[in-house]
C-alpha cells in the first residue's frame, strides 16, 4: 500500500500564545492555510510551517467584527470606505460592516454594486454592506434584490427630522421595510429616537438659547430614544422581523429591550465605546467635536450600560465610526454642526482597556461582544468572529502588558481629532492578520491595501444566533 503524502506545510504559525474566544481561553498555537485556521494545538506539537511567528506572552483573538460605521458615500464623512477599512484594521477589526448610503433616484441594487466595487479596489481587510432604507416604497421593494446580492441588513433612521431624505423614515416605511426584510432572512438595523418629538424639542431649546450639552440634553433625552426602540419593538414583532437596536445610550431603552426579551422578541441589542467610556461633561470642554446622536448620557447611564455588559442584555459593541475634520465639526454653530466621531480603530483597544483590563467585564465577554456576537447575529459565522478550524484566518496578537498612548496623531483615519486624545489604554494591538496574511505588524501596513473581499451572506440570524434554542413568541405577521 502506497505511503500517504505528507500534509503540506502550514504557511503561517502562530507559536506559544493565548488562544481566546468566548468561552474560554488555552495555551496553544495555531496553524493557517489558504487563508483559513487549519491546525489549533499544544505548542510542542505544531506541524512544519513556512513562517512560525513566536507570540508568546501575548493574546490571540479571533479579529474583531464592527458592525456599526459610516463612511463618505453622498455625506460629508471624510473617510472613505477604504480609508475607514485602513484605520479599522489598526485596530485589530478585520470585517468592517458598512453603510452603503446612496442617493434619490439610485436603486439600492446599484447603490450596493457601486459600494461594493469601491471597497474591492481599496480595503486591506474583508467588508460587508449594509443597505439604508428611505421613504420610498418602490426603494424598498429592492430587499429582496439586496439580499440575493448577499446583503441581509438594512438601516432605519428614525431621529434626524432636519437632515432631510432616508434620516427621518415614517413608521409606515419602516414598517414596510421590516416586513420585506423578515420575509427574505433579513434584520433591520434601527436609529431610535423619536425625530419629531426631537425636533420640537430642539426648536423649543434654540428659542430658549440653549447651547452645547444644554441644547443635547433638552433636544435629545433619554425618553425620545426609549419611546423608539419600544415603538421599534412592535413593529418588528408585528412584521416578524429580527430587530438590531443601533448605539442604545440609557437606562430607559435598556429597560425596554430586556422587556420584550424577556417576553420573547427578537432584538438585538448593541452600544458603543464612547457610551461605556465618555459622559456629557465632555461636551462642555471639547464642544461639537463630542457631539454624537444619541447624545452622551450621565455617569448613571454609563454604569447601566457595564450591567447590561456583564448580563446579557448587550450582545454586540460597534464603534459608530463617522469621520469629520476638526474643521467639519467646528465650522458653523455647535447646533449646526454635524454628529458623529471617528472610533473604528479604538473598538477593540477600549474595550480591552476599559473592560478587561480593569475588570469591568472578561475577556471572553469582550470577544463575545465584538468578534463573535456581530458574526453571528449578521450571518457571517463561523467563517468571521471565530478562530475555529475552518474559519477564516482572521486574527489579532495583542501584548497585555504594554500601554498604548492614545493621540489624534498617530491614529489612521482622516479625521484629525479624537475625543480620547491624551487616554493611556491597557495593551496594544501588535499584528492583525486577514485570512491569514499579516495586514498590521508593531503600527504598520505591510500588506498590499487592495485585498479586502466583499463577503455576502445569505441571511441574517437575530437573537436566534445567541440563543440556543430561541423562539419568537407572538409572531403576528400581517399580509
Amino acid at each position: 500500500m502506497a505511503a500517504k503524502p505528507a500534509p503540506r506545510p502550514l504557511d503561517r504559525l502562530l507559536a506559544g500564545g493565548t488562544l481566546v474566544s468566548g468561552h474560554g481561553r488555552q495555551e496553544a498555537s495555531i496553524g493557517f492555510r489558504d487563508g483559513r485556521v487549519a491546525w489549533i494545538g499544544r505548542p510542542e506539537e505544531a506541524p512544519p510551517a513556512a513562517e512560525a511567528l513566536d507570540v508568546s506572552g501575548r493574546l490571540v483573538l479571533p479579529g474583531a467584527v464592527d458592525p456599526h460605521a459610516h463612511f463618505r458615500a453622498f455625506s460629508s464623512h471624510i473617510d472613505t470606505l477604504a480609508d475607514t477599512a485602513r484605520s479599522a484594521a489598526h485596530g485589530g477589526v478585520t470585517t468592517l460592516c458598512g453603510y452603503a448610503t446612496g442617493e434619490e433616484g439610485e436603486s439600492m441594487a446599484a447603490t450596493l454594486d457601486r459600494v461594493r466595487e469601491e471597497g474591492e479596489g481599496g480595503c486591506p481587510i474583508d467588508f460587508t454592506l449594509h443597505a439604508w432604507i428611505f421613504e420610498d416604497f418602490d426603494y424598498i421593494r429592492g430587499i429582496p434584490e439586496a439580499v440575493a446580492r448577499g446583503v441581509t441588513s438594512f438601516k432605519v433612521m428614525m431621529g434626524y427630522r432636519k437632515r432631510g431624505w432616508g434620516r427621518c423614515v415614517p413608521d409606515d416605511y419602516t414598517y414596510a421595510a421590516m416586513e420585506t426584510a423578515g420575509r427574505c432572512g433579513g434584520i433591520v438595523l434601527v436609529h431610535a429616537e423619536n425625530g419629531l418629538v426631537v425636533d420640537y424639542l430642539e426648536n423649543r431649546a434654540v428659542a430658549t438659547g440653549a447651547d452645547g450639552a444644554e441644547f443635547l440634553r433638552r433636544g435629545r433625552p433619554p425618553q425620545v430614544e426609549a419611546e423608539a426602540v419600544a415603538r421599534s419593538i412592535h413593529l418588528a414583532d408585528l412584521a416578524g422581523c429580527p430587530l438590531y437596536i443601533v448605539h442604545l445610550t440609557c437606562r430607559e431603552a435598556l429597560a425596554e429591550t430586556r422587556r420584550a426579551r424577556a417576553e420573547g422578541k427578537d432584538v438585538v441589542v448593541e452600544t458603543c465605546p464612547q457610551y461605556l467610556t465618555l459622559t456629557e461633561g465632555i461636551v462642555d470642554r471639547l464642544g461639537s467635536l463630542a457631539k454624537v446622536a444619541p447624545p452622551l448620557r450621565t455617569a448613571e447611564h454609563l454604569e447601566v450600560l457595564w450591567e447590561g455588559i456583564r448580563d446579557g442584555s448587550i450582545d454586540t459593541v460597534g464603534s459608530d465610526h463617522a469621520s469629520y475634520t476638526a474643521a467639519q465639526k467646528s465650522e458653523k454653530s455647535f447646533i449646526e454642526s454635524p454628529y458623529g466621531m471617528p472610533g473604528t480603530e479604538l473598538l477593540l483597544p477600549l474595550l480591552y482597556s476599559e473592560g478587561a483590563a480593569k475588570g469591568r467585564t472578561s475577556l471572553e465577554r469582550v470577544v463575545q461582544l465584538v468578534c463573535e456576537n456581530p458574526a453571528r447575529v449578521l450571518g457571517l459565522y463561523p467563517r468571521k468572529g471565530a478562530l475555529l478550524v475552518g474559519s477564516d484566518a482572521d486574527a489579532v496578537v495583542l501584548d497585555p502588558k504594554a500601554r498604548t498612548a492614545v493621540r489624534a496623531a498617530g491614529q489612521h483615519t482622516k479625521s484629525d481629532y479624537t475625543p480620547f486624545e491624551g487616554w493611556e489604554l491597557s495593551g496594544r494591538i501588535e499584528m492583525c492578520l486577514v485570512r491569514g496574511e499579516v495586514v498590521i505588524r508593531d503600527g504598520k501596513e505591510v500588506r498590499r491595501p487592495s485585498c479586502g473581499k466583499f463577503i455576502p451572506r445569505e441571511r441574517a440570524a437575530g437573537r436566534a444566533a445567541l440563543q440556543p434554542g430561541f423562539a419568537r413568541k407572538g409572531k403576528n405577521r400581517l399580509g
